[in-house]
């Protein structure tokens, strides 16, 4: 536990905000960029009176985002929901809660690795990333490829986590990945390519539960700062009324993203949570331990 908090202590320190200029009495808001924030994109767009008093930060990921929350150096923030479940454990925490989540349809993805041009009846000894030999994203995906014909014998499958996967598939370890929806943003515009979509996956198995598995960002903000963080949140759900290729503008407008890249791609969308939401996410982090 020292070791960790002498870690805490050090990556605290090391935190960068993007943003310069930031005046102390607005209501700070962080975020790590990219596709998942086009809500937050597009509402700062068109800032009006009920957003103008709130400082949106970009940090270079969603981790430093929950160490700034913990060092109360952010009033709010969103964290990706795989991170969640290791930061409720340290230090602090204990002062946020979830008042928010952007969801991302669910969707059964493969990548193949940037460089390899292949068809689905093409995969024979390839290495495929999937989280778990139960996950209800490799059973459509195999069910879709035997009715197209497509052999998966010769196939070697590389289990570890959703988070993993891109970054297994840039070191050249796996081939290919089966991953959740809302990673195939992110792969597209590192230059790996879509050999297979199916976005009616039904949600609800081992591998991703029905109540979480949409879910890819979590807002949280400072207990003593909920009533002050209401408007973001009205102006956030008003961004659902927006359409498709707007969300996608103001994502192209503020990312490296090209908007080519974004089309055909489901959008991503925010709406209200509660803390509820953490005791989910933990105890399915505890089923899949044990």
């Amino acid at each position: 536990m020292r070791i960790l908090r002498t870690l805490l202590i050090f990556a605290l320190a090391l935190i960068t905000f993007t943003s310069c200029g930031a005046k102390s009495d607005m209501f700070k808001v962080g975020h790590g960029g990219g596709y998942l924030s086009a809500a937050l994109y597009a509402l700062t767009a068109e800032q009006t009176a009920q957003t103008a008093n709130f400082d949106v930060q970009t940090f270079t990921s969603s981790s430093d985002v929950a160490y700034a929350l913990l060092s109360g150096s952010l009033d709010a923030g969103f964290v990706e929901v795989d991170k969640i479940v290791d930061f409720s454990q340290l230090g602090g925490f204990e002062r946020l809660m979830v008042v928010g989540k952007v969801t991302y349809p669910y969707g059964a993805v493969v990548i193949l690795r940037k460089g390899l041009n292949l068809r689905l009846n093409e995969l024979a000894g390839l290495k495929i990333a999937v989280s778990s030999p139960e996950c209800k994203l490799l059973a459509v995906f195999e069910s879709d490829a035997e009715r197209l014909n497509a052999d998966l014998s010769d196939v070697k499958y590389e289990y570890m986590a959703f988070d993993a996967m891109l970054p297994a598939l840039e070191a050249g370890v796996v081939d290919a990945a089966i991953i959740k929806g809302h990673y195939s943003v992110t792969a597209l515009n590192e230059g790996h390519t879509v050999l297979y979509q199916n976005w009616e996956v039904a949600a609800g198995d081992e591998c991703c539960p029905a109540i979480i598995d949409q879910t890819a960002l979590v807002l949280l903000v400072q207990r003593d700062k909920e009533s002050q963080v209401k408007p973001l949140i009205e102006a956030l759900e008003k961004t659902g009324s927006l359409t498709p290729n707007q969300l996608r503008q103001a994502v192209a407008d503020n990312t490296v993203i090209d908007f080519e890249v974004l089309q055909g791609q489901p959008v991503p969308e925010f709406s209200v949570a509660g803390n509820e939401l953490i005791e989910i996410l933990g105890e399915h982090r505890h089923e899949q331990e044990h």
